[in-house]
This record gives C-alpha cells, structure tokens and sequence, in this order.
C-alpha cells in the first residue's frame, strides 16, 4: 500500500473528528461580534405613591388664665349636689400653667360634683375624628378618680356623653386616654346619649369633674388638653 495514501487518510480523519467534537460543544458557531453592546437591563418599578403624613398633635386648651385659653376657647367652672346647700364653691386659681377648682361638701350627698369645663379653639366646635386619643393633665389632692367629659354642640346638661375615668395623683401628670367606647363609655345611669364617635365629629368641650359625694373638700386640676393620632 502507498503509505503517503495511508499517512493522508490517517490526517484526514483526525480532522474530521475534531470538526465533529467542536460541533458536538458548539465550537462551531460565530463568536459574537467585538463590541456587541450587553442587553439593556430592566426598568426599575415606579415608586409608589408617598404615604401621607399622620396628623400631629392639635392644642386643644392651654389654660391661660382661670376663664381663657391661649387657643381662645373659654374656661368655665360650675358644681352640682343632691342638695345645692350642702356644697360651698371656692374660687378657681391659675398657676403653673393648670387651673384649680375646688368646693366643700358639709354633708354626704348621694351625688355631687365639682367642675371645669374648657372650650374648644375659638369656642367653635373641632371636628377630632382624625385623632385618636385624648392627652389631659390632671392632679387632685383630695381624691384619686375624676371624670373626663366630651360635650356636644349643645353641651349635654345631663351628662349623658362619652365620660372617662381617670386616675389621678397629687402631682399634675399628663395622661393618655384613648378615643372609643371602651375607655369613653356613656354614664350608666344614661340610657342614651351622645357616644363618642358622634361627638368626635364636633368636639366642643372638655369637663373635668371631681366626682366625690362625700363630706369635706374636693379639688382638681387640670393643665393643657390636646387630641393626639
């Protein structure tokens, strides 16, 4: 045999069996061509809307004085008992940035009491249903619980509104209450009444009341009233 033939097929082989394993690992395409710009990436989403801002706390009443608030709102005060003669009202003082009230009981009534009422900014009712809680400051030196009292437009002369019960010191200290029906019930003795969803939708007053029947003296104070989120 022509070993020239032999060394030929031999080459020629080799040659077809590297065309078939490049083929085989995909050699066999075109490289991309130099400077072939990459996929472009993917838009980034649109931003969402920004969340709106919760409201602050609005200045409800800051004493001013025994009868104005800086947010000129007036300041009353007023006391109620089984029997109006067994009770000696005392005369409202202002210090400290708080108003005190006081009156004297000479016997035990089966009700009675002693009461500061703040009007809203401008004596014009506050639509408060943005708000959520109520923060007061309160103290009373005789007794631990007073009444916190929301009035409509009119007030509630039966007190037949949302009422709360506070727990208080000596000292003057701000509490948080919050803005429903568990924490602002109607009165028991009320059968109806306004409740406190209506009468967020115009707040007119706060009373702070000094609830006590007993015989002897009965005060409160009361500092800056303000709604909160």
């Amino acid at each position: 045999m022509d070993k020239n033939l032999t060394t030929r097929s031999a080459s020629t082989l080799a040659v077809l069996f590297t065309a078939v394993m490049l083929a085989a690992c995909g050699g066999g395409g075109e490289p991309p061509a130099a400077g072939s710009p990459s996929p472009a990436p993917a838009p980034a989403p649109a931003p969402g809307p920004a969340p709106s801002p919760s409201p602050s706390d609005l200045p409800f009443a800051t004493p001013a004085s025994t009868t104005a608030t800086t947010e000129t709102g007036g300041i009353e005060t007023y006391q109620y008992a089984e029997n109006a003669g067994a009770q000696t009202p005392g005369t409202p003082a202002f210090a400290g940035g708080a108003v005190s009230y006081s009156a004297a009981l000479g016997s035990a009534q089966a009700y009675a009491g002693t009461a500061v009422r703040f009007h809203a900014p401008n004596n014009t009712a506050v639509n408060a249903s943005a708000y959520g809680r109520l923060k007061i400051q309160l103290r009373s030196g005789t007794d631990a619980l007073l009444l916190v009292k929301l009035q409509p437009t009119p007030v509630a002369g039966d007190g037949c509104t949302a009422t709360a019960e506070a727990m208080v010191s000596a000292t003057l200290t701000e509490l948080v209450i919050d803005l429903n029906t568990t924490s602002f019930p109607l009165p028991a003795h009320c059968a109806t009444g306004t409740t406190v969803s209506a009468v967020r939708a115009g707040l007119f007053a706060v009373d702070v009341i000094n609830a006590a029947s007993t015989a002897g003296n009965h005060d409160l104070s009361v500092g800056s009233i303000s709604l909160a989120p």
